[in-house]
């Protein structure tokens, strides 16, 4: 029996290493992302969203001081900045609740740089919620963001999920969006 779990874990090597990633002993994928949007990278072949949070959608607009700008760029942006150039390591999780607006073959990974969640950095800079109905942990990140007006808090949103479902700012929207 280890003799084949060590074939597998051996193939799996060869199938990472040719899609541009190595795995460590333990699995975790390693290799420079592709920022994807603020919330999802590709790895490896592998396309992977942020374990915890939702970011705002590319294209999605969002206003500061009533002056709309595009926040799903920024977020994807403050991803990019998070990763800068350096390698990150994400780990699957494949007992990860599968989110109704998850795009079809990406996963839920838990990513770091450096051993810094991706996640929370995500959450704690503002520029992207936690999602309540997977975990609690970037919870506080978000309302340290909020209570200092980070990300978007500085400005007026609407929740990416709502946003999906066809929901925009109103004209004179001139606030952060409450949670619920």
């Amino acid at each position: 029996m280890q003799c084949c779990g060590r074939v597998l874990l051996a193939a799996a090597f060869a199938v990472l290493m040719a899609a541009g990633a190595q795995a460590d002993p333990e699995g975790a994928l390693r290799g420079h992302p592709e920022v994807v949007d603020g919330d999802s990278i590709a790895l490896g072949g592998h396309s992977l969203r942020l374990h915890g949070v939702d970011a705002p959608e590319l294209g999605q607009t969002c206003t500061i001081k009533g002056r709309p700008y595009d926040c799903g760029m920024v977020a994807r942006t403050a991803l990019l900045d998070l990763t800068a150039g350096t390698p990150v390591a994400c780990r699957l999780l494949e007992d990860a609740p599968a989110l109704p607006d998850t795009a079809p073959g990406e996963r839920a990974a838990r990513c770091t740089v450096g051993g810094y969640d991706l996640s929370e950095g995500m959450a704690y800079t503002g520029w992207a919620l936690a999602q309540r109905e997977v975990t609690g942990c970037h919870v506080p990140h978000e309302t340290r963001a909020r209570e200092r007006r980070h990300g978007l808090w500085k400005g007026a949103f609407v929740t990416p999920w709502d946003w999906r479902a066809g929901r925009r700012l109103a004209d004179g929207d001139s606030g952060p969006q409450s949670r619920e």
